[in-house]
């Protein structure tokens, strides 16, 4: 049997480069998390999603004072969610256009969440599905903003699955997720156009049932 061979001095830096490079994904994973964990700036990220937008224009078309927002605006493009588009001189003012700066956020590589992850995490699944339970309950009290024959739809069920085929109906779910996206994103949206929210959860619930 041959001695195992020692690592090379050139492999060295490779894995010592990779740490910190890990380190700086996850703190700016928690800083997106922690920036995004409060119903008025997830609100703000999916008005921004679009064209570019000013803080005056997406406050009209949200309803809320401008003053209201610019301190959300200015954290979300702190946290590098949101980034200036262009500027615009109007009448001795300068409007700033934002636009959504990145497709994924609060995503890291590997099997597991950090510890300090997990917080800002909790956090931001509260008020994503607590956004999705008002989305619903305000499209079962009022009909008039829903199209003809398309209600709204609430589904759940519980799989059972061997590691194989989790990891094949996990991928055929973001694939179509994917698709989703792509065939809408930044459409123009025609003069009849509803918006509608999708919200998906996939977690494990234990292990399944032994006969």
């Amino acid at each position: 049997m041959s001695p195992r061979a020692a690592p090379t001095s050139a492999a060295r830096p490779a894995r010592s480069a990779r740490k910190p490079r890990a380190q700086t994904d996850r703190a700016r994973a928690t800083q997106e998390l922690r920036a995004l964990a409060h119903p008025l700036r997830l609100r703000l990220v999916e008005e921004f999603a679009g064209e570019p937008r000013t803080t005056m224009q997406v406050a009209a078309a949200m309803g809320e004072p401008p003053t209201r927002l610019y301190h959300h605006v200015n954290a979300l493009e702190r946290a590098g969610i949101l980034k200036l588009a262009r500027t615009r001189q109007v009448r001795g003012t300068t409007e700033k256009y934002y636009e959504v700066a990145k497709k994924q956020l609060g995503a890291v590589t590997g099997p597991r969440v950090p510890g300090r992850m997990r917080g800002p995490l909790k956090h931001l699944a509260h008020v994503m599905f607590d956004e999705a339970r008002t989305d619903l309950l305000a499209a079962i009290s009022d009909s008039s903003n829903r199209a003809p024959g398309n209600p709204p739809v609430a589904f759940r069920m519980i799989l059972n699955l061997s590691p194989a085929e989790l990891s094949r109906v996990r991928k055929r779910l973001l694939a179509v997720l994917t698709q989703i996206r792509r065939e809408h994103k930044r459409q123009p949206p025609p003069a009849e156009a509803l918006r509608w929210a999708l919200t998906v959860a996939f977690a494990p619930r234990g292990k399944a049932p032994q006969e």
